[in-house]
């Protein structure tokens, strides 16, 4: 038997034998750290009391693309938040968020998911790091106090829809599509040539309406009146002290000082601070050892490729 079936046969057991074994890996010694059944193990950062203020890091574009282990940032972030809501002695939960926004669906998806946190009885803290925009802030926004840095980037308050148009450059080259449709709109946003100010329209109305959940989502979450959103979620992005100043965020601060809020606050200083480390499965174990695992230049192709995506769909995302 070839070594590649050998592989591939390795790889299937593990695969069946990672949906009925608990992931074994990160087994320490280590007495600061606290196992769970759950998807993700805590590990203590201070404190010893029962009660628990739960640290997490929402980081990057809010997508619901998969890497190669079926993993996006929506479903990571959203199991982080499902574990945190089922275990009865978490009182808090601080995000760090550090995001440009992203996908429509997946961002108010988080920010429903948060809503029903604190439908549960928990509170939720949001620190706003480099960048908390678009989509990032519209997660952000129910939260029951929001921190920033100074220079935190935020706001960009709005929906984008971009639609590629490649008609230039296939007259250059030749090429020619013959399209047979059912209807006048059918071909609708096809960049192979220009946009009708009726297909323009109807795009148009799309945004808008995402637009307007995203005022209420906002004047909701921050006790703004609409009329005030309707003139800053004008797409502008603001500092973190232009935030503050119109009631965007909370307070200025740094990760460590929401979390020191929320002991204090939410938790009556005694609680255990943890966070999220994700474990790793089976497979995830066996293919990193033999050397199938996301190198910096993986990464970055990712991150390019995320950025390049031509698809039209209406993103809540900053994108200079």
């Amino acid at each position: 038997m070839s070594r590649r079936a050998v592989s591939l046969i390795i790889i299937t057991a593990l695969v069946i034998v990672s949906m009925f074994v608990p992931s074994v890996s990160g087994t320490t010694t280590n007495e600061e750290e606290m196992f769970t059944a759950n998807a993700w193990k805590e590990v203590k950062v201070s404190g010893n009391g029962p009660d628990k203020v739960v640290q997490l890091h929402f980081e990057g574009e809010i997508s619901s693309a998969k890497d190669q282990f079926g993993n996006s940032t929506y479903s990571l972030w959203k199991s982080e938040l499902e574990q945190a809501k089922a275990d009865d002695h978490v009182k808090a939960i601080v995000i760090a968020v550090d995001s440009p926004g992203g996908e429509v669906i997946p961002s108010a998806e988080l920010h429903d998911l948060i809503q029903s946190v604190q439908s549960s009885g928990k509170k939720v803290v949001i620190s706003m790091q480099n960048m908390a925009a678009s989509g990032g802030y519209y997660l952000s926004a129910p939260a029951d106090v929001i921190f920033a840095m100074p220079a935190t980037l935020t706001g960009s308050l709005g929906v984008i829809f971009s639609v590629p148009n490649y008609a230039k450059a296939a007259d250059w080259i030749g090429y020619k599509e013959n399209v047979i449709k059912s209807g006048e709109f059918k071909d609708i946003g096809s960049p192979l040539r220009e946009m009708t100010d009726s297909e323009r329209a109807i795009f148009q109305t799309l945004v808008n309406e995402c637009y307007q959940a995203f005022v209420d989502v906002i004047s909701k979450g921050r006790g703004i009146k609409r009329e005030e959103v309707l003139k800053i979620a004008d797409g502008r992005v603001y500092s973190g002290l232009q935030a503050q100043k119109i009631g965007l965020i909370d307070q200025i601060g740094t990760f460590d000082d929401a979390t020191e809020y929320a002991v204090n606050e939410f938790a009556n200083g005694t609680s255990s601070v943890v966070e999220y480390v994700q474990n790793v499965s089976l497979v995830e174990q066996f293919l990193s050892g033999i050397g199938v695992k996301v190198t910096p230049l993986q990464t970055w192709i990712s991150a390019v490729s995320s950025s390049m995506d031509t698809r039209p769909r209406m993103l809540y995302l900053f994108r200079p």
